[in-house]
């Protein structure tokens, strides 16, 4: 079985690169671009890290637009490094073949070797256009190349696009390669790029407008407060600029390694697992450093974390309404308060911070009417304000004053930890829960509030991945049930549990992601390395969804608007539907499509059919119209009967595409009589960024409208006062929680 014939080879394969063979490094470079060898080799790989000390190689990128000249750059710039007695590897990430599905070459050709061959290795790796630049395997191949030895390695990426940055977080030094009269410095700022370039390459000086395009870099890096980004000009045609281009590099990484070496305790950090000596995750250290830096954010990304904390509180008023969600809310045991405990907003709860955090995030989350987040996995980025409202009160009630602005700080954090993690990792897909993304997020930016260290962060963090995963049964048929509502409370509790324990001083796994057979990769991930596919800042709660108009499954919104409209259009036909026709995205298909039986409100409000027929028959949709009588409606299975669910395959690109990220359906109505009702698309919904305008004073109104529901017209309108008001982020938490207790 020639499979597990390359499986067996790798162990030996990788003690042999210790050793420098490069036929080694040749065939594991191969076998890692099949997903199926990458964990064995992974594993490998770290059992000859903890057993040798390998020089750890600085990592530079050379990333730009096509046609810029990178490969002929990187010709150069590699020899110099060559002629100077380092030895070099180069991944150079090369366009798929459409025809044989591996890397066309053309970036390796112009790299010479020469008598410099036993100092240099050159790889091209293939990559896709759905890679942002970078083929797949490059990560675990920079592994392999730096346990091989090499003084430098270079990865050239493929022409990017705007947005495309996913090479900052596997290289030490970005080198962005620039051409003159390429278009104005508001192209290359929306690209995303020099935003993450320690260096930036105008190539091709020789051309006309070099210098105008030099002027012009300086004042947008100027304006972006970047001074310590170096700015060269070089030319492969004369062969100029190399030497200064390879000085500002070596620069540039001196520089790195003095941020590092700051950041750094004096004495080797303590091993987090008795007996360990590895080395933390990287993904723990990252998350670790975004929590507890400085919380410099866009207005956008304050204005909107207010919108979210008001449209997340005025979802658990409304859930207070409901008996299956107040029955689970209070004390763990009955008469277990505190005094000077956290408070459950609407109630006259004083909890301790674990039980509030689980009260006000079960609240949050009952009616699936919070803010959401829709990618590889999905999510309620909202839900870990559970955990951090029970935190901030608690310490603020115990002499620790925290303001409404440093739970604005903490939201968009939190928001930024989960969802990114969620953009490109697919934990569905595996039977996983999104839940588990509210316990890491909530356990980061919770021990941050209980003023918490950084290296209690990562403990914290380290022990939120070793819990593993709920599994998604809960929200699926034949077991869709109640859970689903209580299932973010319950992480974000946990996300709490965590992060006391650390601060009292638990300590953590420095490497409960990576470690060979036990750690989550390889237990709950089948060894596929999870990394953040962008930096981490602000970008989440500027384009997170909200609902706005109606409790439903995030991908059934513009389905339900849909069908609203044509509920308007049909009047009394709708007797007369002999079809109903619904083209939505692959991923709505996967989760709310059920046909059949549907048992309780939980698997009513993830079943598209069910929400397209309440629709069409009220025109409109509550939360009311999930439980059992209403569904006992003979007209709604009706109408569910006549339904076909179709993937429409451009909905479902648009779905995944950075740019978009649209939740499109559309429907259209079939008459017994031959006759047809207009094809209504709506690509939007109402809750996304591109309409964030229009859904402001709807927002609103919903927090009234839900606020009314449980407080007199003197409160709500005291709260919907805090919309407005200036003073509120300078507000102690503990003042703006008093505003929300029932006194009654």
């Amino acid at each position: 079985m020639p499979h597990e014939s390359s499986r067996n080879q790798i162990p030996s394969l990788a003690q042999r690169l210790g050793r420098g063979d490069r036929v080694a490094l040749a065939r594991l470079l191969s076998l890692a671009c099949k997903q199926e060898y990458r964990s064995t080799i992974a594993a490998a790989i770290r059992g000859q890290d903890a057993s040798a000390s390998p020089r750890d190689a600085e990592v530079i990128a050379l990333t730009g637009s096509g046609g810029v000249g990178k490969s002929s750059l990187l010709g150069l710039l590699v020899n110099d490094y060559v002629d100077r007695g380092a030895t070099v590897g180069v991944l150079a990430c090369d366009p798929e073949s459409p025809i044989s599905g591996g890397a066309v070459l053309g970036d390796r050709c112009r790299i010479a070797t020469g008598s410099a061959t036993k100092r240099l290795f050159v790889r091209s790796l293939s990559t896709t256009s759905g890679q942002q630049g970078v083929a797949p395997s490059v990560a675990l191949s920079l592994r392999i190349m730096k346990a091989f030895g090499f003084d430098r390695i270079f990865v050239e990426t493929v022409g990017v696009g705007q947005g495309d940055v996913a090479i900052r977080d596997l290289v030490d030094v970005v080198v962005l390669t620039l051409q003159p009269q390429t278009g104005d410095d508001l192209q290359w700022e929306k690209a995303g790029l020099l935003e993450v370039a320690d260096v930036v390459v105008v190539n091709k000086s020789d051309l006309p407008g070099a210098d105008a395009t030099v002027a012009d870099l300086r004042q947008q890096l100027t304006s972006a407060e970047s001074p310590s980004v170096a700015i060269v000009q070089t030319s492969v045609a004369d062969c100029t600029g190399i030497e200064t281009l390879a000085a500002a590099i070596d620069t540039a990484l001196r520089s790195r390694r003095d941020v590092r070496s700051i950041n750094e305790p004096a004495a080797k950090p303590r091993a987090i697992a008795a007996g360990d000596a590895t080395q933390t995750d990287p993904l723990l250290e990252q998350i670790a450093d975004y929590v507890c830096a400085p919380a410099n954010f866009s207005d956008e990304a304050w204005a909107t974390a207010r919108l979210c904390l008001f449209d997340s509180l005025g979802c658990g008023l409304l859930a207070l309404n409901h008996p299956q969600c107040t029955r689970l809310l209070g004390p763990v045991v009955p008469g277990a308060t505190l005094e000077n405990g956290a408070r459950v907003p609407g109630t006259a709860y004083r909890l301790d911070p674990v039980a509030a955090a689980w009260n006000i995030g079960c609240m949050i989350r009952w009616l699936d009417f919070n803010d959401t987040w829709l990618a590889a996995e999905w999510g309620h980025p909202s839900d870990n304000f559970g955990g951090i409202l029970a935190v901030a009160d608690y310490q603020s009630r115990h002499g620790n004053p925290l303001t409404v602005r440093d739970v604005f700080a903490a939201a968009i954090k939190a928001y930024e930890i989960q969802v990114i993690l969620a953009l490109e990792n697919s934990f569905n897909r595996v039977g996983l829960d999104h839940v588990l993304l509210v316990r890491i997020a909530t356990a980061a930016v919770a021990t941050h509030l209980l003023g918490g260290t950084r290296q209690q962060v990562i403990d914290a963090v380290s022990n939120a991945w070793v819990d593993g995963g709920a599994l998604r049964c809960y929200r699926h048929t034949p077991n869709t049930g109640s859970r689903k509502s209580w299932a973010a409370g319950d992480a974000t509790r946990r996300g709490v549990q965590l992060a006391l324990w650390s601060v009292a001083g638990e300590r953590g796994y420095a490497s409960a992601l990576s470690t060979p057979q036990w750690g989550f990769e390889d237990v709950l991930f089948g060894g596929q390395p999870i990394a953040l596919p962008r930096p981490l800042g602000c970008y989440v709660i500027e384009n997170v969804l909200f609902k706005v108009a109606f409790p439903a499954e995030f991908h059934a919104q513009t389905a339900a608007e849909a069908a609203i409209t044509l509920s308007r259009q049909a009047g009394a036909r709708l007797d007369s539907i002999q079809r109903i026709r619904i083209e939505t995205q692959e991923s709505a298909i996967r989760i709310i499509d059920k046909t059949g039986p549907l048992h309780n409100p939980a698997d009513r409000d993830h079943c598209l059919q069910y929400i397209v027929a309440v629709a069409l028959l009220k025109g409109r949709i509550t939360a009311e119209d999930y439980e059992a009588d209403a569904a006992s409606d003979p007209r709604i299975d009706r109408l569910r009967s006549l339904m076909e669910v179709v993937e429409d395959r451009q909905y479902s690109r648009d779905y995944l595409e950075p740019e978009k990220r649209s939740i499109a359906n559309a429907i259209q109505l079939f008459y017994d009589d031959g006759s047809a009702s207009q094809r209504v698309a709506i690509e939007y919904p109402l809750g996304h960024r591109r309409r964030r305008d229009e859904a402001k004073p709807l927002l609103r109104e919903k927090f009234i409208r839900n606020a009314a529901s449980r407080f007199g017209s003197k409160r709500v309108e005291l709260l919907q006062r805090c919309f407005d008001d200036d003073g509120l982020d300078a507000m102690s938490i503990d003042r703006f929680i008093d505003r929300f207790v029932e006194t009654s």
